[in-house]
């Protein structure tokens, strides 16, 4: 937890600069997807084996086992990312670096709708990468060989966390 100490009255404003803290959030991601996955159609299972009436413990006992062994290899799998904002400026620039391409403007026009911000197959990394703290790559290529084998649902926990901590407005 945060210690906040108590702001004086009058502050220069290279002080006020001093204290900026950006937002950071930590995000659970899942490496294990397969158990993951298992997890719904056995919780599901389990819940038909024991409805009222249902007379199958063994099996029921069966699948919970099943239920407990994916769900440890789920949690052993979680691994925490902490990711914190960036500066605007630096956001504003590492946009500026990934802009849309020309078939993504003209699907997006095709579509009515807006021209996108960026590129976002390619911005997407570059924004988790610029904010990850830890665990922290060794470098980029480290970097770009995890992004690459992340699976559609686990590159969009990322994404979707970079993009809540970066735009987060932090209200008293």
């Amino acid at each position: 937890m945060t210690k906040h100490t108590a702001v004086p009255a009058r502050l220069t404003f290279g002080e006020i600069a001093a204290r900026i803290q950006r937002p950071r959030r930590i995000v659970d991601l899942v490496l294990d997807a397969e158990a993951a996955a298992e997890i719904e159609g056995l919780e599901d299972l389990l819940g038909r084996l024991t409805r009222p009436g249902v007379e199958r413990p063994e099996e029921a006992e069966a699948v919970a086992a099943r239920l407990h062994d994916a769900r440890t290899a789920v949690e052993d799998s979680q691994v925490a990312f902490t990711l914190q904002a960036i500066s605007h400026r630096a956001y504003q620039d590492l946009r500026r670096e990934h802009p849309a391409t020309r078939e993504q403007i003209e699907n997006a026009k095709s579509r009515g709708e807006a021209e996108p911000a960026f590129d976002p197959d390619s911005f997407a990394p570059a924004l988790v990468r610029a904010q990850l703290l830890d665990p922290a790559p060794a470098d980029e290529a480290e970097f770009i060989a995890f992004w690459r084998e992340l699976s559609d649902g686990q590159l969009s926990r990322l994404w979707s966390a970079a993009l809540a901590v970066q735009l987060q407005i932090t209200t008293p």
